[in-house]
Order: C-alpha cells, then structure tokens, then sequence
C-alpha cells in the first residue's frame, strides 16, 4: 500500500445526515476559500491523486462493513470534472462494491460547470445526494458575504440537478445578513427554497470566526450580529414561510445548544411551536 494515511485533514467535515457512511477523503479545503464568514478560507485547497484515492478506498474497505454509503471528504469534490468523478466512483465500487450511494458537498459553480448530460450519467454511476451551501437567496447577503454566486445562477444549479434526477440538499444560515439585512435575507430566502424544493435543508448557525473577513466587518461596524434570540427568530420567521413537499429539516444550532429535526410539511408546525417556546424565554443570551 505504501505510507498512505486514511485521512490527513485534521477535522472530519461531514453534513450529520452521513453519520453512518464511510468517508473517503478525496480532496482538502474549498476551492474558493473567500467567504467572508467562513473559517475554511484560510485552509489550502489540494485534490489527491487517483492513486492516493485507490489506495485509501483499499484501507476504508476494511473498516466499512455494513456501511451502504460513501461520502467524500472536501469541502467541494465536486469541482472535480465529470471523467476524475467518475473514476473515483469506480474505485469506490470496486473496493467496496456492496455500496450502494455516493455522496459530496458541492458549489453551485460546480454544478454549473457540469451540463444535463454529464449530470445524468454521474447519477447513473452513483451519485445519490449533493450538499450545497446556499446560505442566503439574498444577493444582497451573497454579495456582501462573497459566496462567489448570484441567486439566479443558484437556482440555475438547483434546477439543472432536479432535471437530472439528483436529491440535493441547502445549508442556511440565519443572522447572516446581520441588523442590516435582516428582513429581506428571511423574505428572499423563503421565496428561493419554495422555488428549487431541496430534498433537505439545514439551518446552521453563524460563528464570527476570527482572522475573517466578516470579522474585520463586525470590527469596522458594517456588519451588526444578530443575538442567539434574534437569530432564533429568524429561523422561525424562515420556517413559517416555508412550503416544501417531502423535505427533511434540521437547525443544529438553536440557540448554540439545541438540535430540532422534522419532516416537512409534517413537522412544520411542531418545529415552529418549540422555537416559539424557546422564543418565549425572558432572558437573551450575549451574543457570541
């Protein structure tokens, strides 16, 4: 095998939907790293070898029995064009052939460099679910935050995967238009994700991470936080506007330390009536 380690990143960033695939790690860092909120900008991007990936999928084999599915570790592997995908899907079946899904987080630049066709074919290989940071369907936001995508393209993406036959999933952060944005960040969020209907969505809540850009924003006084009750209340306020059919939801981080999961529509009005309770409290805690 050689002197190959079965991961060389520090953390294992994984959405916790995959808790129980195994984890083969094929790239390191995001290939934008600009994000002004993002603690993974300062990390160096880098894609390992077929060869590399052959032989980690060899030693992850061993570990991975009764596992069904394989997630790839990177901040977005799917950068990678449609032939590298591809072989990295053979090497997944072929070291571990009882699996039976692949999945990845991927940019919505990704997916817009990737056209209907070879979509379709990577989910005939394999592919069964992409996680993609949407963050906000507020260009406003976007363009304050440096996601590198306007809406439009966004839902573009969203789109062209739907043709294609792939379940996706959007991240969301409340707060993440701070004071300033606040009320169009919920209304334009709302409108995108009734729009593109994801599979799942993920609230996940806002850390200004230090040596950030959102950092020297918050320092400099154009970027207001949001308090945990406030960020709260926008996550309510998402929720309530939301008309998804068939959609998993999740907020890990209500409030720094409580996890709502549900199904929507069917949960919707239980998850809003906990938020509510807890929206209730008389005591806001400090911003962090």
């Amino acid at each position: 095998m050689g002197n190959i380690s079965l991961y060389t990143g520090e953390e294992i960033y994984r959405p916790f939907w995959e808790n129980d695939s195994a984890f083969l790690e094929t790239a390191l860092g995001c290939s934008w790293h600009k994000c002004a909120f993002c603690d993974f900008s300062n990390d160096k991007f880098s894609i390992f070898s077929l060869g590399d990936i052959e032989k980690k999928a060899a030693i992850l084999a061993q570990y991975s029995a009764g596992k069904t599915s394989v997630f790839l570790l990177g901040e977005n592997p799917f950068v990678m064009d449609t032939p590298k995908l591809l072989s990295i899907f053979d090497i997944v079946h072929s070291n571990m052939p009882w699996m039976e899904g692949i999945s990845m987080y991927a940019r919505f630049d990704d997916i817009l460099r990737k056209d209907l066709q070879q979509l379709k074919v990577l989910m005939r290989r394999g592919l069964t679910h992409l996680y993609i940071g949407l963050e906000s369907g507020c260009n406003e936001v976007l363009r304050l935050m440096n996601k590198g995508i306007t809406a439009q393209e966004a839902e573009q993406a969203c789109l062209r995967l739907r043709q294609a036959g792939i379940p996706f999933s959007l991240n969301v952060i409340p707060g993440l238009g701070g004071k300033e944005c606040s009320g169009q960040h919920v209304q334009d969020t709302i409108a995108f994700l009734n729009k593109v209907q994801p599979a799942r969505v993920w609230f996940m809540g806002l850390r200004v991470w230090p040596n950030t850009s959102l950092a020297s924003m918050c320092r400099e006084g154009t970027f207001t936080p949001l308090s945990p009750l406030e960020r709260l209340q926008e996550a309510h306020d998402l929720l309530s506007g939301l008309e998804l059919e068939h959609c998993a939801f999740a907020d890990t981080t209500v409030l720094d330390k409580y996890t709502f999961l549900g199904q929507l529509p069917d949960n919707k009005y239980s998850l809003l009536s906990q938020m509510q309770k807890l929206l209730s409290q008389p005591k806001d805690p400090p911003v962090i």
